[in-house]
C-alpha cells in the first residue's frame, strides 16, 4: 500500500488548533466547555461493503471493488459542570461518520445526535451517585469510555451497536447503544462499586408500535484490587421489539428479550496496560428448527494490550472473535430465515499511537479480519448465491462469504 504521500496530509492535519477549553464559576456551581474532533482514513483492498446483489441468472455484484475514502469521523462538543456540591451534569453532542458509534444516530452522517446527556446526584443517598438521563452503561472496557479513549481506533465487535448486528447478522448481542433511564452506583469502600442500571430496551427490529417498550436492567459488581487494577462481573437484560416471523410463530410485534453476563479485567502501570471482554447473552425462542422455537446464544469476546515504550509512542495489540449464534450448524435457522454455519469473525489489529501533545494524537491501525467459510471466488463460481435458481438464492449452508477485506486505518484526533 504506497500511501506514503498520507504523512504530509497527517503533519497538515496536526497544525489545527486545538478545541477551546473554559472553566468558569456560574453561581454556587462550575461551567466546563471542551470538544474532539478525530479525522480518519480507510483503505481496504476489497470491501464487502461494495458487494452488490446479483441480477436475475446471473454471477455479478461480487467483485468486492475496494474502498479508499476519508473521513471527518467524528466530531464533538463536551459540557458539564456542577450545580451546588451534590449535582453535576454531562452533555456530549455528536456529529459521527464511520468509527464512533455510541450515539443515537450512527447511520446518519453529518446529524448531530446525543451522546450523553445525564444528571448526576452524589451522595444524596449515602455512599451512592444517582444518574437519570442517557448514559453509557457502566459496564465492559470500552462502554464507558470518552471517544478519544479507545486505544485502538475502532471499537471491539462487541461494543459495535450490537455486535451481532455490527457484522452484519441477527445475534443479540449489543453493549452498543446509550441507556436512558437510571443507574445507582453504589461504593461502600473505594476498591468496591455496584452499578444497577434500569432503563429503556433497544427498539431496534420493529415497529415501535408499543408506546411502553420492555425495560432493561444491569448489575455490574466492580472490584479494583490493587492500583491500576480492575475486574468486573455483570449480569445485563436486554428488552427489546421487533416483527418477528418464524414457522408456527406468526409475523407480529413481540416483545422480545435476552439475557447474559458480561466479565472484563484491566491492568494498566502507566507502561503496561492490558484488558479483556467476555460476553455472552441468550435470547429465548429466537430461532425454529423441527417445529420447535429454540433459544439464540451469542457470544464475544476481545483482549488488547498495549505498551508505551517512551512518553509519546504506544505499540497496541487486539485479538477478538464474535459468534453470532453458538449453535452454528446448519440444522439450525435463524429468525430471518439463513442459516449459521458460517457466521464467526475475528480480528486481529495491530496498532501504533504518537501522542503529538498532551491533547492530541495520530494512530495508525492495520486489522487481519477472518470471517468463517470460504472467499468468494467469481471466477470459480464461489459466490454467496446458487445460480441454479432463477433469480439466485442464496446457499444454503452460507460457504462462500468472505473476501480479502484486511483493512488499514489511520487517524488524527484532538481533544480538551
Amino acid at each position: 500500500m504506497k500511501k506514503f504521500w498520507l504523512v504530509g496530509l497527517i503533519i497538515a492535519a496536526m497544525a489545527v488548533p486545538e478545541l477551546l477549553q473554559a472553566q468558569v464559576e456560574v453561581g454556587a456551581g462550575t461551567l466546563q466547555i471542551g470538544g474532539k474532533v478525530k479525522w480518519g482514513y480507510t483503505y481496504m483492498a476489497e470491501s464487502e461493503d461494495a458487494v452488490g446483489a446479483a441480477a436475475a441468472g446471473q454471477v455479478s455484484g461480487f467483485d468486492g471493488a475496494g474502498i479508499e475514502q476519508f473521513a471527518t469521523t467524528n466530531v464533538e462538543i463536551d459540557i458539564n459542570g456542577t450545580v451546588g456540591e451534590k449535582v453535576a451534569y454531562v452533555i456530549e453532542l455528536q456529529s459521527v461518520n464511520g468509527f464512533d458509534v455510541l450515539v443515537s444516530n450512527p447511520n446518519e452522517i453529518g446529524a448531530i445526535g446525543v451522546r450523553q446527556a445525564k444528571i448526576m446526584f452524589k451522595d444524596v443517598i449515602p455512599m451512592t451517585t444517582v444518574t437519570v438521563g442517557t448514559f453509557n452503561l457502566p459496564v465492559s472496557i470500552y462502554q464507558p469510555r470518552a471517544t478519544n479513549d479507545y486505544d485502538l481506533i475502532v471499537l471491539p465487535l462487541l461494543n459495535l451497536g450490537g455486535a451481532g448486528n455490527a457484522v452484519g447478522f441477527y445475534g443479540p448481542m449489543g453493549l452498543g447503544w446509550q441507556a436512558t433511564g437510571v443507574n445507582f452506583a453504589i461504593m461502600p469502600a473505594d476498591m468496591v462499586e455496584l452499578d444497577l442500571s434500569y432503563f429503556n430496551g433497544n427498539a431496534g427490529g420493529g415497529a415501535n408500535t408499543e408506546i411502553d417498550l420492555e425495560k432493561s436492567w444491569l448489575v455490574n459488581l466492580k472490584i479494583m484490587p490493587a492500583e491500576g487494577a480492575m475486574i468486573s462481573i455483570g449480569y445485563l437484560t436486554e428488552g427489546w421489539q421487533e416483527n418477528i416471523s418464524l414457522p408456527g410463530h406468526p409475523a407480529s410485534t413481540e416483545q422480545q428479550n435476552a439475557t447474559g453476563w458480561v466479565v472484563s479485567g484491566a491492568y494498566d502501570n502507566k507502561k503496561l496496560e492490558a484488558n479483556f471482554d467476555y460476553v455472552t447473552m441468550t435470547a429465548k425462542d429466537y430461532q425454529f428448527y423441527k417445529n420447535k422455537l429454540q433459544n439464540l446464544t451469542s457470544t464475544g469476546y476481545q483482549v488488547t494490550v498495549g505498551y508505551w515504550f517512551t512518553d509519546a509512542i504506544e505499540a497496541l495489540v487486539r485479538y477478538e472473535n464474535v459468534d453470532p449464534n453458538t449453535a452454528n450448524t446448519k440444522k439450525t435457522w435463524a429468525a430471518n430465515g439463513y442459516p449459521s454455519e458460517y457466521d464467526q469473525i475475528s480480528i486481529l489489529t495491530l496498532g501504533a499511537n504518537y501522542r503529538v501533545t498532551e491533547n492530541s494524537e495520530v494512530s495508525v491501525n492495520y486489522l487481519f479480519i477472518t470471517e468463517q467459510g470460504d472467499e468468494i471466488n467469481v471466477e470459480k463460481g464461489k459466490t454467496p448465491l446458487d445460480t441454479s435458481f432463477t433469480p439466485p438464492v442464496p446457499w444454503k449452508k452460507g460457504k462462500y462469504q468472505s473476501l480479502d477485506n484486511d483493512t488499514l486505518l489511520i487517524q488524527v484526533q484532538v481533544w480538551q
